[in-house]
């Protein structure tokens, strides 16, 4: 992976992947230097519409609903 910024490309290096209320947190390495990437439950929803596109993201969105309200109501039985 590489990671562009103004001042140079660097290569990332992932190391590990941990969840942690919601959020997703990836440790790694930039060149040389120790590096770490937070994404917040909040920050979801727009990431998944750069993924995905508009559609993808709302039929995403949607299925999670349904995925949810199903959940409430087996665990309401």
């Amino acid at each position: 992976m590489i990671i562009n910024s103004p001042v140079g490309r660097f290569p990332y290096e992932i190391d590990a992947v941990s969840f942690s209320s919601g959020t997703i947190r990836v440790e790694g390495s930039m060149g040389t230097w120790p590096a770490s990437l937070e994404i917040e439950p909040a920050e979801l929803p727009r990431l998944a519409g750069r993924v995905l596109g508009a559609r993808g993201a709302a039929a995403l969105g949607c299925g999670a609903a349904l995925a949810l309200a199903f959940g409430v109501r087996a665990a309401r039985r």
